[in-house]
Protein backbone atom coordinates (compact mmCIF):
# COMPACT_ATOMS: atom_id res chain seq x y z
CA UNK A 1 0.00 0.00 0.00
CA UNK A 2 1.28 3.63 -0.90
CA UNK A 3 1.20 6.57 1.51
CA UNK A 4 2.54 9.90 1.91
CA UNK A 5 4.06 10.97 5.12
CA UNK A 6 4.12 14.94 5.29
CA UNK A 7 3.74 17.48 8.27
CA UNK A 8 2.12 20.06 6.59
CA UNK A 9 0.13 21.01 3.51
CA UNK A 10 0.43 24.42 2.13
CA UNK A 11 -0.37 26.82 -1.06
CA UNK A 12 2.76 27.75 -2.84
CA UNK A 13 2.48 31.74 -2.12
CA UNK A 14 0.65 31.07 1.46
CA UNK A 15 2.33 31.67 4.69
CA UNK A 16 0.08 29.54 6.77
CA UNK A 17 -0.41 26.04 6.39
CA UNK A 18 -3.65 24.45 4.84
CA UNK A 19 -3.43 20.92 6.65
CA UNK A 20 -1.30 21.07 9.62
CA UNK A 21 -0.36 17.11 10.92
CA UNK A 22 0.69 16.01 14.47
CA UNK A 23 3.18 13.81 13.88
CA UNK A 24 2.35 11.63 17.08
CA UNK A 25 -1.33 10.51 16.62
CA UNK A 26 -1.74 10.79 12.65
CA UNK A 27 -4.68 13.88 13.43
CA UNK A 28 -5.01 16.76 11.27
CA UNK A 29 -5.71 20.67 12.02
CA UNK A 30 -7.39 22.21 9.36
CA UNK A 31 -7.57 25.76 7.88
CA UNK A 32 -10.76 25.78 6.73
CA UNK A 33 -13.09 29.46 5.85
CA UNK A 34 -16.84 29.25 5.88
CA UNK A 35 -16.80 26.76 8.46
CA UNK A 36 -19.19 26.33 12.05
CA UNK A 37 -22.44 28.25 11.90
CA UNK A 38 -23.20 30.37 15.13
CA UNK A 39 -19.45 31.09 15.93
CA UNK A 40 -20.05 35.20 15.39
CA UNK A 41 -20.38 36.12 19.03
CA UNK A 42 -21.33 39.86 18.00
CA UNK A 43 -24.64 40.64 16.87
CA UNK A 44 -25.31 43.02 14.04
CA UNK A 45 -22.03 42.84 12.28
CA UNK A 46 -23.39 43.80 8.80
CA UNK A 47 -24.49 46.62 9.84
CA UNK A 48 -28.37 45.56 8.59
CA UNK A 49 -30.54 46.59 11.89
CA UNK A 50 -31.58 50.50 12.80
CA UNK A 51 -33.96 50.65 14.85
CA UNK A 52 -33.65 54.54 15.73
CA UNK A 53 -32.23 56.13 13.48
CA UNK A 54 -30.34 56.29 10.29
CA UNK A 55 -28.32 59.16 10.79
CA UNK A 56 -27.15 61.31 14.29
CA UNK A 57 -25.09 64.42 14.88
CA UNK A 58 -22.74 63.47 18.23
CA UNK A 59 -20.79 65.16 20.19
CA UNK A 60 -19.46 64.83 23.66
CA UNK A 61 -23.09 65.28 25.74
CA UNK A 62 -25.13 64.58 22.88
CA UNK A 63 -26.50 61.63 20.90
CA UNK A 64 -23.65 59.20 22.86
CA UNK A 65 -23.82 55.65 22.94
CA UNK A 66 -26.01 53.43 21.00
CA UNK A 67 -28.13 56.18 19.04
CA UNK A 68 -28.29 54.77 15.58
CA UNK A 69 -27.45 51.97 14.18
CA UNK A 70 -28.02 48.79 16.78
CA UNK A 71 -25.34 46.74 19.19
CA UNK A 72 -22.74 49.84 18.16
CA UNK A 73 -22.29 53.20 19.79
CA UNK A 74 -20.04 56.33 19.73
CA UNK A 75 -18.60 58.18 22.45
CA UNK A 76 -16.57 61.00 23.44
CA UNK A 77 -14.63 60.50 26.68
CA UNK A 78 -13.34 62.79 29.46
CA UNK A 79 -14.90 66.05 27.93
CA UNK A 80 -12.99 65.77 24.41
CA UNK A 81 -13.67 68.47 21.76
CA UNK A 82 -14.97 67.27 18.30
CA UNK A 83 -17.95 66.21 16.64
CA UNK A 84 -19.21 63.59 13.65
CA UNK A 85 -21.76 62.69 12.16
CA UNK A 86 -22.38 58.55 12.62
CA UNK A 87 -24.74 57.36 9.53
CA UNK A 88 -26.24 54.29 7.30
CA UNK A 89 -24.20 54.25 4.26
CA UNK A 90 -24.17 51.67 1.22
CA UNK A 91 -20.74 52.50 0.29
CA UNK A 92 -19.99 48.70 1.25
CA UNK A 93 -16.97 46.04 -0.11
CA UNK A 94 -17.76 44.87 -3.40
CA UNK A 95 -20.26 41.59 -3.72
CA UNK A 96 -19.50 40.40 -0.37
CA UNK A 97 -22.88 40.27 0.81
CA UNK A 98 -23.10 43.56 3.39
CA UNK A 99 -26.11 45.62 3.00
CA UNK A 100 -24.42 48.80 4.95
CA UNK A 101 -21.48 49.87 6.66
CA UNK A 102 -21.43 52.56 9.47
CA UNK A 103 -20.13 55.87 8.43
CA UNK A 104 -18.37 58.30 10.59
CA UNK A 105 -18.23 62.09 8.76
CA UNK A 106 -16.20 64.43 11.48
CA UNK A 107 -17.52 67.55 11.21
CA UNK A 108 -15.45 69.53 14.31
CA UNK A 109 -11.61 68.13 14.81
CA UNK A 110 -10.04 67.40 18.14
CA UNK A 111 -6.37 68.12 17.58
CA UNK A 112 -5.70 65.56 20.35
CA UNK A 113 -4.28 68.58 22.50
CA UNK A 114 -5.80 67.35 25.75
CA UNK A 115 -3.92 64.08 26.76
CA UNK A 116 -6.72 62.84 28.55
CA UNK A 117 -9.35 62.85 26.36
CA UNK A 118 -10.39 59.94 23.80
CA UNK A 119 -13.38 59.51 21.01
CA UNK A 120 -14.08 55.78 19.90
CA UNK A 121 -16.61 53.38 17.80
CA UNK A 122 -17.80 50.28 20.10
CA UNK A 123 -19.39 47.06 20.56
CA UNK A 124 -20.53 45.57 24.05
CA UNK A 125 -21.02 41.90 24.96
CA UNK A 126 -22.84 39.98 27.38
CA UNK A 127 -20.18 38.23 30.11
CA UNK A 128 -21.99 35.18 29.23
CA UNK A 129 -21.67 35.43 25.32
CA UNK A 130 -18.03 35.37 26.12
CA UNK A 131 -18.09 32.67 28.71
CA UNK A 132 -20.20 30.28 26.19
CA UNK A 133 -18.30 31.05 23.31
CA UNK A 134 -15.55 28.54 23.31
CA UNK A 135 -12.87 31.11 23.61
CA UNK A 136 -10.55 29.62 26.53
CA UNK A 137 -10.09 32.76 28.31
CA UNK A 138 -7.38 31.61 30.55
CA UNK A 139 -5.08 29.75 28.14
CA UNK A 140 -2.65 32.16 26.08
CA UNK A 141 -2.97 29.79 22.80
CA UNK A 142 -6.48 30.71 22.26
CA UNK A 143 -7.94 33.35 20.83
CA UNK A 144 -10.73 36.10 20.83
CA UNK A 145 -10.19 36.89 16.93
CA UNK A 146 -11.85 40.18 15.42
CA UNK A 147 -12.04 40.89 12.32
CA UNK A 148 -13.50 43.70 10.22
CA UNK A 149 -13.99 45.47 7.22
CA UNK A 150 -12.75 49.57 7.08
CA UNK A 151 -12.04 51.88 4.37
CA UNK A 152 -11.44 55.77 4.95
CA UNK A 153 -9.85 58.55 2.79
CA UNK A 154 -7.42 59.57 5.47
CA UNK A 155 -4.15 59.09 3.68
CA UNK A 156 -0.94 57.78 4.28
CA UNK A 157 0.05 55.23 6.96
CA UNK A 158 -2.07 55.25 9.63
CA UNK A 159 -2.46 53.40 12.81
CA UNK A 160 -6.05 51.99 14.17
CA UNK A 161 -6.10 51.14 18.22
CA UNK A 162 -8.32 48.41 18.83
CA UNK A 163 -9.34 48.32 22.64
CA UNK A 164 -10.58 44.89 24.62
CA UNK A 165 -11.78 46.15 28.41
CA UNK A 166 -13.00 43.32 29.83
CA UNK A 167 -15.53 44.34 33.29
CA UNK A 168 -15.55 41.39 35.16
CA UNK A 169 -13.58 40.97 38.44
CA UNK A 170 -10.34 42.48 37.89
CA UNK A 171 -10.79 44.98 35.29
CA UNK A 172 -7.87 44.01 32.31
CA UNK A 173 -7.31 46.19 29.48
CA UNK A 174 -5.77 44.90 25.86
CA UNK A 175 -4.56 46.80 22.38
CA UNK A 176 -3.80 45.78 19.44
CA UNK A 177 -3.04 47.92 16.22
CA UNK A 178 -3.80 47.41 12.44
CA UNK A 179 -2.12 49.37 9.89
CA UNK A 180 -4.34 50.96 7.49
CA UNK A 181 -2.39 52.61 3.98
CA UNK A 182 -4.53 53.12 1.23
CA UNK A 183 -7.96 54.81 1.07
CA UNK A 184 -9.94 51.39 -0.58
CA UNK A 185 -12.06 48.88 1.71
CA UNK A 186 -9.80 46.12 3.15
CA UNK A 187 -10.04 43.30 5.71
CA UNK A 188 -8.12 43.64 9.16
CA UNK A 189 -7.69 41.01 11.87
CA UNK A 190 -6.52 41.07 15.27
CA UNK A 191 -6.02 38.43 17.48
CA UNK A 192 -6.37 38.23 21.30
CA UNK A 193 -4.84 35.59 23.38
CA UNK A 194 -6.11 34.18 26.38
CA UNK A 195 -4.62 35.20 29.93
CA UNK A 196 -5.03 33.26 33.49
CA UNK A 197 -6.08 36.63 35.04
CA UNK A 198 -9.34 36.75 33.06
CA UNK A 199 -12.88 36.35 34.63
CA UNK A 200 -16.44 36.31 32.55
CA UNK A 201 -19.39 34.84 34.56
CA UNK A 202 -21.91 33.09 32.72
CA UNK A 203 -24.71 36.10 33.37
CA UNK A 204 -26.25 38.88 31.44
CA UNK A 205 -23.98 41.32 33.12
CA UNK A 206 -21.86 43.36 31.00
CA UNK A 207 -18.40 41.29 29.87
CA UNK A 208 -16.77 42.98 27.92
CA UNK A 209 -16.66 45.98 25.63
CA UNK A 210 -14.39 46.04 22.40
CA UNK A 211 -13.90 49.53 20.84
CA UNK A 212 -11.88 50.95 18.00
CA UNK A 213 -10.31 54.14 19.07
CA UNK A 214 -10.13 57.66 16.52
CA UNK A 215 -8.02 59.25 19.31
CA UNK A 216 -7.08 59.02 22.07
CA UNK A 217 -4.89 61.35 24.26
CA UNK A 218 -1.54 60.10 25.24
CA UNK A 219 -2.26 59.71 29.34
CA UNK A 220 -4.06 56.50 27.87
CA UNK A 221 -1.13 55.65 25.72
CA UNK A 222 0.41 52.17 26.37
CA UNK A 223 2.07 48.89 25.13
CA UNK A 224 0.49 47.18 22.07
CA UNK A 225 -0.27 43.52 22.22
CA UNK A 226 -0.32 42.78 25.92
CA UNK A 227 -2.82 42.29 28.96
CA UNK A 228 -2.40 44.84 31.93
CA UNK A 229 -4.73 46.32 34.65
CA UNK A 230 -3.40 49.80 33.49
CA UNK A 231 -6.21 51.65 31.02
CA UNK A 232 -5.04 51.94 27.45
CA UNK A 233 -6.51 53.29 24.90
CA UNK A 234 -3.49 53.07 22.40
CA UNK A 235 0.08 53.32 21.38
CA UNK A 236 2.29 56.48 20.70
CA UNK A 237 1.69 55.38 17.45
CA UNK A 238 -1.64 56.16 17.13
CA UNK A 239 -3.00 57.86 14.63
CA UNK A 240 -5.80 60.51 15.15
CA UNK A 241 -8.82 60.73 12.66
CA UNK A 242 -10.13 63.05 14.16
CA UNK A 243 -7.80 66.11 12.83
CA UNK A 244 -9.71 66.78 9.74
CA UNK A 245 -13.30 67.80 8.88
CA UNK A 246 -12.27 65.63 5.46
CA UNK A 247 -12.07 62.70 7.09
CA UNK A 248 -14.80 59.87 6.57
CA UNK A 249 -14.49 56.24 8.16
CA UNK A 250 -16.53 53.27 7.24
CA UNK A 251 -16.99 49.68 8.98
CA UNK A 252 -18.40 46.63 8.57
CA UNK A 253 -18.78 43.16 8.63
CA UNK A 254 -17.33 43.28 12.20
CA UNK A 255 -17.02 39.33 13.32
CA UNK A 256 -16.32 38.43 16.65
CA UNK A 257 -15.07 34.42 17.36
CA UNK A 258 -13.29 32.27 19.31
CA UNK A 259 -10.29 30.24 17.11
CA UNK A 260 -7.82 27.90 18.16
CA UNK A 261 -5.16 29.68 16.07
CA UNK A 262 -5.93 33.59 15.76
CA UNK A 263 -6.88 33.18 11.99
CA UNK A 264 -10.64 34.75 11.13
CA UNK A 265 -13.01 32.66 9.16
CA UNK A 266 -15.20 34.05 6.42
CA UNK A 267 -18.07 36.38 7.61
CA UNK A 268 -21.19 34.97 8.61
CA UNK A 269 -24.10 36.16 7.25
CA UNK A 270 -27.53 35.95 8.95
CA UNK A 271 -30.96 36.69 7.93
CA UNK A 272 -32.46 40.37 8.37
CA UNK A 273 -35.32 38.53 10.90
CA UNK A 274 -32.07 36.83 12.54
CA UNK A 275 -30.49 39.90 13.49
CA UNK A 276 -33.49 41.98 14.25
CA UNK A 277 -34.69 39.49 17.08
CA UNK A 278 -30.82 39.16 18.41
CA UNK A 279 -30.72 43.51 18.63
CA UNK A 280 -34.25 43.29 20.04
CA UNK A 281 -32.44 41.04 23.38
CA UNK A 282 -31.46 44.79 23.87
CA UNK A 283 -33.68 47.44 22.34
CA UNK A 284 -37.08 47.51 20.75
CA UNK A 285 -38.22 50.78 19.19
CA UNK A 286 -42.11 50.28 18.64
CA UNK A 287 -44.11 52.88 16.17
CA UNK A 288 -47.84 54.18 16.97
CA UNK A 289 -48.48 52.75 13.63
CA UNK A 290 -47.50 49.64 13.62
CA UNK A 291 -49.52 48.75 16.64
CA UNK A 292 -52.83 50.16 15.59
CA UNK A 293 -54.77 50.95 18.98
CA UNK A 294 -52.36 48.96 20.95
CA UNK A 295 -52.44 51.74 23.65
CA UNK A 296 -56.02 51.74 23.57
CA UNK A 297 -56.49 50.64 27.44
CA UNK A 298 -58.49 48.41 28.32
CA UNK A 299 -60.88 48.63 31.40
CA UNK A 300 -60.48 46.06 34.48
CA UNK A 301 -61.95 46.50 38.29
CA UNK A 302 -58.80 48.47 39.29
CA UNK A 303 -57.41 50.38 36.57
CA UNK A 304 -56.99 51.10 33.00
CA UNK A 305 -54.30 48.70 31.23
CA UNK A 306 -52.49 48.54 28.18
CA UNK A 307 -49.94 45.47 27.74
CA UNK A 308 -47.19 44.90 24.85
CA UNK A 309 -45.25 41.32 24.97
CA UNK A 310 -41.80 41.46 23.49
CA UNK A 311 -40.78 39.70 20.77
CA UNK A 312 -38.35 38.37 22.23
CA UNK A 313 -37.00 38.16 25.91
CA UNK A 314 -34.92 41.02 26.38
CA UNK A 315 -31.12 41.10 28.55
CA UNK A 316 -33.18 42.41 31.53
CA UNK A 317 -36.10 44.35 32.74
CA UNK A 318 -35.82 47.49 30.14
CA UNK A 319 -36.21 51.21 30.54
CA UNK A 320 -39.55 52.05 28.98
CA UNK A 321 -40.32 55.78 27.38
CA UNK A 322 -42.35 57.04 24.58
CA UNK A 323 -40.72 58.65 21.95
CA UNK A 324 -41.49 60.55 18.97
CA UNK A 325 -41.03 57.82 16.02
CA UNK A 326 -37.59 58.25 14.35
CA UNK A 327 -36.41 61.32 15.59
CA UNK A 328 -36.34 60.25 19.07
CA UNK A 329 -37.68 63.32 20.53
CA UNK A 330 -38.98 62.53 23.77
CA UNK A 331 -42.31 62.44 24.79
CA UNK A 332 -43.97 61.56 27.88
CA UNK A 333 -47.63 61.73 27.29
CA UNK A 334 -50.36 59.94 26.81
CA UNK A 335 -53.90 61.25 25.88
CA UNK A 336 -57.36 60.87 26.81
CA UNK A 337 -57.99 60.17 22.97
CA UNK A 338 -58.90 64.22 22.47
CA UNK A 339 -56.12 65.66 23.31
CA UNK A 340 -56.22 65.79 27.06
CA UNK A 341 -52.95 64.53 28.33
CA UNK A 342 -53.60 61.47 31.11
CA UNK A 343 -50.29 60.46 33.45
CA UNK A 344 -49.83 56.60 32.91
CA UNK A 345 -47.34 54.34 35.05
CA UNK A 346 -44.97 52.13 32.85
CA UNK A 347 -44.12 48.79 34.16
CA UNK A 348 -41.74 46.18 32.26
CA UNK A 349 -40.24 42.75 32.95
CA UNK A 350 -37.49 41.01 30.44
CA UNK A 351 -41.17 39.48 28.51
CA UNK A 352 -43.40 42.23 28.75
CA UNK A 353 -44.38 45.25 29.54
CA UNK A 354 -47.49 47.75 30.38
CA UNK A 355 -49.12 51.15 31.39
CA UNK A 356 -51.79 51.76 33.72
CA UNK A 357 -53.95 54.33 34.65
CA UNK A 358 -56.80 54.32 37.65
CA UNK A 359 -59.49 55.50 35.73
CA UNK A 360 -59.01 56.84 32.30
CA UNK A 361 -58.64 55.67 29.32
CA UNK A 362 -55.41 56.53 27.21
CA UNK A 363 -53.38 56.41 24.02
CA UNK A 364 -50.43 57.64 22.54
CA UNK A 365 -50.60 60.58 20.60
CA UNK A 366 -51.13 60.23 17.17
CA UNK A 367 -51.37 57.42 14.75
CA UNK A 368 -49.69 58.66 11.60
CA UNK A 369 -46.49 57.54 9.98
CA UNK A 370 -43.37 58.94 12.70
CA UNK A 371 -45.84 59.76 15.30
CA UNK A 372 -45.16 58.47 19.15
CA UNK A 373 -44.63 55.09 19.96
CA UNK A 374 -42.90 53.34 23.18
CA UNK A 375 -38.73 52.57 23.41
CA UNK A 376 -37.39 49.63 26.02
CA UNK A 377 -33.90 49.61 26.11
CA UNK A 378 -31.69 46.97 28.06
CA UNK A 379 -28.29 48.61 26.30
CA UNK A 380 -25.33 47.25 28.06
Amino acid sequence: MSEIKVNSIKGVAASTAALTINNTDGTCTANITNNLSNRRININGGMAVWQRSTSKAVSDGTNEEVQACDRYGFKFGNSAAGGATVSRSTDVPTNLGFPYSFKIDVTTINNNSAANTQILFFHRLEAQDIANSGWKYNDSSSFLTISFYFKTNKSGTNKLPIQIETQDGTQYWYVSEITQSDTSWNRYTVKIPGNSNLTFNSDNGYGMEIAWYLTAGSTYHGTADTWGTTKIHGTSNSTNYMDSTSNDLFFTGIQVEATTDGIATDFEHRTFNQELLLCQRYFIQDFAPQIGTMYEAWSAPNGKFATFNFPVQMRAAPTVVTTNGVDGVVNSQFDNGSGGAVSVQKHASVSSAYFYNATTQFQLTGLTVGSPGAAFSAEL
